[in-house]
């Protein structure tokens, strides 16, 4: 029997993971709310990193949760951590006992509420390391990387984890399963604390004009170095090479506007409580200080 995937929110993440899902045994279903007509009719076109076109079509697509009639083997939520969306309520009609729901999202903390409505749902935490970005409705543009990890939460690695998986085996990057998601999410977090925010608090600024700022590389080492300080009360033990590499990779990396940056643009909500506002609330339950996040999160809320 095939087994039954639902990607819910087809944005840039959505969109090329699920075009990864290439088994013949796996459906691969969406429900995008916004882009659900052109989706349906068209597909989606991948821009891939040399600059050859993919076109990736689901078995379906639903223009919401409601829609569907079945349980899912896995459920993807693969949209932004907004306080504006809230799945809980819709999801809990389709969640069936074999159920495992998926998070392919960023920010720290962000499992606690699927954990409270869902107790005896088996929960995968997953992160995607990859430049991409939405060009239009039926567009999207994979710059670079692509590597995805994903792991029971809070940690462990269960058979029906390795299974989903495997079903990106033929991927063209890298997604393997850990043991160790909650590390993983920090490891993340060293670049995304630093590098989304600023890219919006410095208007629109892309990855490597960020670093030729005067001054940027050294502010952008100390955020990564309370995010290392705030792991390691949570015993998530992150070395000072992992900061080195997060800046040196970024230097080579092909210049990426990032996800906040472009929803600023946008004037979409931006993740500003996920990667930031999260983050922040964990310190203050240790009574740890955090200036420089602390700074770019009032910065984040001034520009709305």
């Amino acid at each position: 029997m095939s087994s039954k995937i639902l990607i819910i929110g087809m944005g840039a993440i959505g969109s090329l993971y699920a075009s990864f899902c290439n088994q013949n045994d796996v459906i691969v279903e969406c429900v995008s709310r916004s882009h659900f007509q052109s989706i349906e009719e068209n597909g989606i076109d991948i821009i891939q990193p040399n600059q050859s076109i993919k076109t990736w079509k689901p078995s379906a697509v639903y223009s919401r949760i409601g829609e569907l009639t079945y349980s899912p083997d896995y459920i993807v939520i693969a949209t932004k951590v907004l306080p504006s969306i809230n799945l809980i309520s819709e999801l809990s009609k389709i969640v069936g006992k074999d159920t495992s729901i998926v998070l392919l999202q960023n920010g720290i903390d962000i499992e606690h509420p699927y954990i409270k409505a869902f107790p005896n749902t088996h929960l995968i935490s997953g992160l995607a390391f990859v430049c991409v970005t939405r060009v239009d409705e039926k567009t999207v543009h994979h710059q670079d990387y692509g590597r995805a990890i994903f792991g029971d939460y809070p940690s462990g690695l269960s058979e029906k984890t390795k299974e989903f998986v495997s079903f990106f085996s033929k991927a063209p990057v890298e997604i393997k399963a850990s043991e160790h998601i909650h590390y993983q999410r920090y490891k993340k977090l060293i670049w995304n604390a630093a590098f989304n925010p600023l890219s919006v608090i410095l208007k629109g600024k892309n990855t490597k004009e960020i670093l030729e700022m005067p001054g940027q590389e050294d502010y952008i080492r100390a955020v990564m170095k309370e995010v290392q300080g705030l792991a390691k009360k949570e015993g998530v033990q992150i070395e000072d090479k992992v900061i080195e590499k997060n800046i040196a990779d970024t230097k080579v990396m092909k210049p990426y506007k990032t996800s906040m940056c472009m929803d600023w643009e946008n004037n979409r909500e931006m993740e500003s409580d996920a990667i930031l506002g999260n983050a922040l609330k964990v310190a203050q339950r240790y009574g740890l200080s955090c200036p420089k996040m602390e700074e770019m999160y009032r910065l984040l809320k001034e520009k709305g």
